[in-house]
């Protein structure tokens, strides 16, 4: 049970660190650091829970809420990469500690 809650938020994590690394990426570090996130055709910010990693992405099947837009699938997958990366991550210390 701990070797799994860990993993959870190892996951939960990760996937939030794939995701600001994916905006530093697309954005630059500088303007990583200036505002909320956008959607890049209508400009409209935001919402949190737009911005739960993956679980956003296929609330809203890959699309802005707003205007609709598809967003690139580069952001799922990057998204996807870190989620599966922390849960292992996480998933490794909580057996490292439990020797």
């Amino acid at each position: 049970m701990y070797t799994a809650l860990i993993a959870v938020l190892g996951a939960g994590v990760g996937g939030a660190l794939a995701s600001y690394l994916g905006v530093v990426r697309d954005r630059g570090w500088a303007a990583s650091m200036e505002g909320r996130s956008r959607c890049d055709r209508c400009g409209r910010t935001l919402r949190w829970y737009e911005l739960v990693p993956l679980v956003s992405y296929l609330a809203l099947r890959g699309r802005c809420r707003t205007c609709g837009t598809s967003l690139a699938r580069v952001h799922l997958y990057r998204e996807a990469l870190g989620v599966a990366l922390g849960a292992g991550a996480g998933a490794a210390v909580a057996i490292a500690l439990s020797r």
